[in-house]
């Protein structure tokens, strides 16, 4: 297996403690975008070994690794996106994209896509579409895909929706998502592959120890962010990617808090409209119930003036007869 120059040799000099004396906290931990790729860009034999796990296949399996989007160690990475990937050519004839995301933003299956197709697209002009290099994209998330099963490592490709069938194998697509261990088959325990995630959710020196006891090649791997971490520049340029990650879960946390209050804000605004509107209902029924009554007094009124109208003419037609009956009377005894 061709070798990339390691650039572990090249760190300061630092006094050395073997992993048995490192306790507490790591300094930064394998999910850091920086540490990640400077960790996995440090020493092939690291690099091999996670293909292997991932790719189910044996260190004599693999010949050749280059990187294509190396980066000097140490280096200010403004673009955050320039270092959220690993990009390899595995064996002259295979393109693998390895990506660390912790945080979901909501779009990795659009943006794996845009990774994936970028590099399948790599055909030279002029050459036959048949020698089109297979490519796959690779994701270790953190968290869960809302739209697919759970899985601790799934694999995804072309495939028709009927027969199932492969459409083309040459364009692949794989999670490891470190939030389902406890789904992780017998075939996933032995390639490796929870021992990998323990190392990305690995907090402390102890975690690291206890991996290091099953596979000694993470006494490598520790030994990897420990001389790293030991790294002035590189430790600033991790700490400032932590820094950045910190202050824009803050800020998220804050934008979050503020649509909440805002929320809140707007269901009580709502309901006081709502009470508002409904105390205005009953203000009209009530005004309508007001009307009717007013109405209903006037219509007695004007019965009543009738009444007292009827009252008047029988009265004096009453009166009339009493006089006539009067006159009857002198009459008669006359």
């Amino acid at each position: 297996m061709s070798q990339n120059t390691s650039f572990l040799t090249l760190l300061p000099p630092s006094p050395y403690l073997p992993l048995s004396e490192r306790t507490g906290e790591l300094p930064f931990m394998l999910t850091n975008d920086y540490m990640f790729k400077v960790v996995l860009q440090s020493d092939e034999t690291i690099l091999c070994a996670l293909l292997c796990s991932l790719l189910d296949l044996t260190p004599d399996d693999i010949h050749s690794i280059v990187i294509t989007n190396p980066f000097v160690p140490g280096a200010t990475i403004k673009d955050k996106d320039t270092i959220l990937d690993i990009r390899l050519v595995l064996n002259g004839d295979r393109l693998i994209n390895l990506e660390m995301q912790i945080k979901n933003e909501g779009d990795w299956p659009e943006r794996s896509l845009c990774y994936l197709c970028r590099a399948f697209d790599s055909l030279e002009k002029g050459a036959p579409y048949r020698s089109v290099t297979p490519a796959h994209h690779i994701g270790i998330l953190n968290f869960n895909l809302p739209h697919v099963q759970k899985q601790f490592y799934s694999h995804y490709f072309m495939i028709n929706e009927t027969t199932h069938e492969i459409f083309n194998d040459k364009l692949r697509l794989s999670v490891l998502n470190l939030t389902q261990t406890v789904l992780a088959t017998e075939h996933d325990r032995q390639s490796g592959l929870t021992r990998w995630a323990a190392a990305f959710k690995a907090t402390t020196w102890e975690e690291y120890q206890m991996l290091a006891e099953e596979d000694v090649l993470f006494q490598k791997v520790s030994d990897a962010l420990y001389l790293i971490s030991e790294n002035r520049e590189i430790a600033e340029q991790c700490r400032r990617m932590q820094e950045a990650e910190a202050r824009r879960k803050r800020m998220e946390e804050q934008e979050a808090q503020q649509i909440e209050r805002a929320n809140a804000l707007a269901q009580r605004e709502s309901a006081l409209a709502e009470r508002k509107s409904t105390l205005a209902e009953q203000t009209n029924a009530l005004a309508r119930q007001e009307h009717d009554l007013t109405e209903r007094e006037l219509a007695l009124a004007e019965k009543d003036q009738a009444l007292a109208a009827r009252d008047q003419a029988l009265a004096a037609k009453q009166a009339e007869l009493e006089q006539l009956m009067a006159q009857l009377r002198k009459y008669q005894q006359e």
